[in-house]
């Protein structure tokens, strides 16, 4: 992991760009010698608000859940594509060891992690008010939290309490750094969790003087919704439950996908099956398609969108994500008749046919993509919809089951179509959580499901155990080789399988020159 040679680049891009303010101390390279590269805390804002920077975080830890769904008839319908490539089938299969950094959540969070560094370290030395010192100081916590988050729930194994002496991550508390070495769970956490309650010290509002919400930034409403999301998988629920409901005080806005959500004037069609029964096949997609993820006109457009805390992307490099037959069930659940389509993410988010861009046509693969900005990105943020689960969540474990069922009417309203709408109900604490934990799952698909797989299979609660399976050739991780002519196996990822710890490139790895240690399977 050479953070000094990253930050370095990314500073450089960042110089480039004219997403901030084109100072010279921004082209300047740092070094130990010559630390401060920062005057003025309008630098540093400037910095912390190239959100470019930030946003984009890696999807591979959903390869890994229920929620995918590549399986051996794409190896047919798509031979030698990318959906065949060693990128995924190590996290789809989970094997012991990964070669290809460029999906590297390791990477990409200690690259803002060095920026957190940077804040914390000078933001109380830099010329400017006290207050926006203190909130630059704050906000630069809340990335490293955030950022340290991440990497715990993808590259650790869930910490019990009771084995903290495992693996967990380098703890990276300085801009410049020589060691990679891992700590261990227990400190790993500790220092998450120390970082957060300085976080929670920001005063900068969520809608800021300019009457926009910042949902670019570190608010008071963005570090609530993240110290939600953070006790509800360490299974502090009154924790959880608190800072919820403080986020959804400051912000509730939910975006009613009735009136909000639409197509896109970008349609495809294709002519299949042309040797057998010839058809004429076309695919709508969402209104997202139009708006890609890159460049300062389409951020704008999604920086307004409601129901956000924070922006951030869950970016996958290859164009499709892939929803599994038990997702795509899930949507037929809870809705009047069973039909999918009576669920607006369904309709508008999993598009029909999505295969045919890429795959066989005669005869025709046909399954879904999922897409939400253009093909390659979906929300991953905080949002309303998660606080309103969370409180749900709380409130179901609580045994208040009632009450759960109101605290996510609201959202049922905005996400089914209200032609068809019915109100959920509950008739048991068990009968509640199983039905909020559906309505999550439907929310926030593949985004958050590996998150949810690892907390609720650690909890003490034996109905939500989960035993994912995932069905393909087998895989010579060595060689990075399909071997179909062994025939279709199934695979099996245990509650509190060492493999929810995935593992870490064999490149960061290298570049770590002996300091980190890999996962133990």
């Amino acid at each position: 992991m050479k953070l000094k040679n990253i930050a370095i680049y990314a500073l450089m891009i960042a110089a480039a760009t004219n997403l901030v303010a084109c100072d010279e101390w921004l082209s300047a390279e740092p070094s130990k010698s010559t630390k401060k590269t920062l005057q003025t805390t309008e630098q540093l804002d400037a910095l912390l608000g190239n959100y470019s920077l930030f946003y984009q975080e890696n999807c591979t830890h959903a390869y890994g859940t229920d929620d995918w769904g590549i399986t051996p008839d794409f190896y047919t319908a798509k031979s030698g594509g990318v959906y065949n490539a060693t990128s995924q089938l190590p996290y789809l299969l989970w094997a012991d060891e990964v070669d290809d950094a460029r999906y590297s959540v390791w990477q990409k969070e200690y690259t803002k992690i060095y920026y957190a560094n940077m804040a914390i370290e000078q933001a109380m030395s830099l010329a400017g008010p006290e207050e926006d010192k203190a909130n630059l100081k704050a906000e630069g916590h809340f990335l490293r939290a955030y950022s340290m988050f991440q990497l715990a729930v993808a590259h650790t194994l869930y910490y019990t309490g009771d084995n903290g002496d495992e693996l967990g991550l380098s703890l990276q508390t300085t801009a410049f750094v020589d060691s990679s070495a891992r700590a261990n769970l227990a400190d790993t956490w500790a220092a998450i969790d120390a970082d957060l309650q300085e976080a929670l010290k920001i005063t900068a509002p969520f809608k800021g003087a300019d009457g926009a919400n910042h949902t670019w930034r570190a608010t008071t409403a963005s570090v609530n919704a993240f110290a939600a999301r953070y006790y509800l998988y360490r299974g502090d629920l009154a924790s959880a439950k608190s800072h919820a409901e403080a986020a959804l005080k400051e912000y509730n806005t939910l975006g009613d996908y009735n009136v909000t959500m639409g197509y896109a004037q970008t349609k495809a069609t294709y002519d299949i099956n042309g040797s057998t029964n010839p058809e004429k096949v076309t695919t709508l997609y969402p209104a997202g398609y139009d708006t890609r993820l890159s460049g300062a006109a389409n951020f704008g457009v999604w920086f307004k969108k409601d129901g956000i805390y924070l922006a951030r992307d869950c970016y996958h490099a290859s164009w499709w994500f892939v929803p599994s037959q038990d997702l795509v069930d899930t949507y037929a659940i809870d809705v009047p008749g069973g039909d999918k389509q009576n669920d607006l993410r369904f309709r508008y988010y999993f598009v029909e046919d999505f295969s045919l861009r890429t795959c066989s046509k005669d005869p025709a693969f046909r399954w879904y993509g999922v897409m939400v900005h253009y093909m390659e990105s979906l929300d991953a943020g905080p949002s309303v919809a998660e606080m309103m689960l969370i409180k749900a969540e709380c409130e179901a474990r609580g045994g208040d089951y009632a009450t759960a069922m109101k605290t996510i009417a609201p959202l049922r309203k905005a996400r089914i179509d209200a032609s068809a709408y019915t109100e959920l109900t509950a008739t048991s604490k068990d009968d509640a959580i199983k039905k909020v934990l559906q309505e999550r799952r439907r929310e926030m698909f593949l985004t958050m499901r590996w998150y949810d797989l690892k907390r609720l299979n650690a909890n003490d609660y034996a109905a939500d155990d989960v035993t994912v399976t995932h069905t393909y050739y087998n895989y010579n991780a060595a060689s990075g080789s399909v071997l179909a002519d062994q025939g279709v196996k199934t695979f099996t990822l245990e509650p509190n399988s060492r493999h929810y710890a995935m593992p870490i490139p064999k490149t960061e790895i290298a570049n770590g020159k002996g300091a980190i240690q890999q996962n133990v399977y």
